[in-house]
């Protein structure tokens, strides 16, 4: 059954189905509230009410952190989302499976960890991995600008991330700061169990946002990594985006999505991911800046969906925004931001600033006004690794 639902044409149709089985089931429940903790690899602070865990050392104690920490909202949410939104629980399960032996063997002890901490058996852990891959779940907007288009010549990036809460998600937004012991740290925005990245930054100054794209993808798959994983692999393993650009080369995504990089060098690029194919664009002088939402824009990759429409008008608005050639700032970004929000979906805004390893959150208040913004410096989410910061902001660029 799972199988057969996964090949059906405008699956995205079901979605306000969902949500209104979603408000009904959830509208009374609540999430344990997050509370500050201390624990021997891991930590997880209130900074003005939003959630920021730090976890470190092996990809397993990571994992075991993350369970101690938000283990109790992860078992919580999971059960009440899933069983809302994907209730053939064998059947995704079954999928999942598939997709199993193309797990980095990282993320496999990550998630053993985590299960080690929390009530959620390795299985639920494998289901909620590979749970965006099955069941598409997520409108979004992103743009970037930099150089003469940018109020200090420094990259910004700005998010909305859409995706239907069914009254329980909304609650458990969360901000993650990976710290492995064979590598560098990096940030994302996330919720608790959930492994992947859809929004990060990491201390070398390579920042990255997703959307998926709807249609009839006949070619998505499932030998390949999840594009969460995926994502996430390049804020842990790259510093750029060219570095970024050569491992999208190896096509090992298998669902149809875009995905936004910008890093501290000031380059940015938008990637059109169909399953097998790769279509990149990078901003020049001319035009630094791009956009994207939840379509392709390269004909020979386009499918039709009913989120077309959104996204359609959605990236207009951006569009409109960069070619009428002014400068902007992090406000500019947040109106933007405010501007192609779908407020009854409107679950995370985030402002990222490569140059400055720096993010800007708003989970609050999205959908019905600017939103309630809380600012997280290199010095909250990385202490350890401030000599990679530039103590002040870059001059703007003359393009001319």
């Amino acid at each position: 059954m799972a199988r057969w639902r996964k090949k059906l044409p405008f699956r995205e149709l079901t979605i306000p189905l969902k949500m209104a089985k979603g408000w009904l089931r959830n509208r009374n429940k609540r999430i344990t509230p997050f509370r500050e903790l201390e624990i021997e690899n891991g930590s997880l602070k209130l900074i003005d009410g939003i959630p920021v865990v730090h976890v470190r050392g092996t990809h397993r104690e990571m994992g075991r952190a993350l369970g101690n920490l938000v283990g109790v909202q992860a078992v919580e949410s999971s059960h009440a989302y899933l069983g809302v939104f994907a209730p053939d629980r064998g059947g995704d399960l079954e999928l999942a499976r598939e997709m199993e032996p193309n797990l980095p063997q990282w993320l496999r002890e990550e998630m053993l960890g985590f299960s080690e901490t929390s009530e959620l058996s390795y299985q639920e852990m494998l289901l909620g991995q590979c749970f965006l891959d099955i069941h598409k779940v997520a409108a979004c907007s992103t743009i970037a600008v930099h150089d003469k288009l940018s109020e200090t010549g420094e990259i910004l990036m700005g998010r909305n991330l859409d995706f239907p809460s069914l009254s329980i998600a909304d609650e458990t937004n969360i901000v993650v700061v990976y710290e492995p012991k064979d590598g560098e740290p990096y940030a994302g925005v996330t919720w608790p169990g959930f492994l992947g990245i859809l929004t990060g930054v990491n201390t070398r100054g390579l920042a990255l946002s997703m959307m998926l794209v709807y249609g009839h993808q006949r070619r998505e798959h499932l030998d390949g990594l999840p594009f969460p994983v995926l994502f996430r692999q390049l804020l842990q393993d790259c510093a750029s985006v060219r570095e970024a650009d050569a491992i999208l080369q190896r096509k090992q995504h298998c669902t149809a999505t875009n995905l936004i990089l910008g890093d501290a060098t000031r380059t940015a690029a938008r990637f059109q991911l169909p399953p097998h194919d790769l279509v990149v664009e990078y901003t020049d002088a001319n035009t630094p800046a791009t956009a994207c939402t939840n379509h392709y824009h390269e004909r020979r990759i386009k499918k039709f969906a009913f989120t077309w429409f959104s996204s359609a008008v959605r990236f207009g608005k951006l569009r409109r925004r960069i070619m009428r050639d002014e400068k902007m700032n992090v406000q500019s970004i947040k109106d933007a931001l405010q501007d192609t929000g779908i407020p009854s979906i409107n679950l995370q805004r985030v402002i990222m600033r490569p140059e400055k390893r720096s993010m800007e959150v708003s989970f609050d208040h999205n959908g019905t006004g600017p939103g309630r913004w809380v600012e997280l410096p290199a010095g909250l989410l990385f202490p350890a690794y401030k000599a990679h910061v530039p103590d002040e902001t870059p001059e703007p660029v003359e393009v001319g």
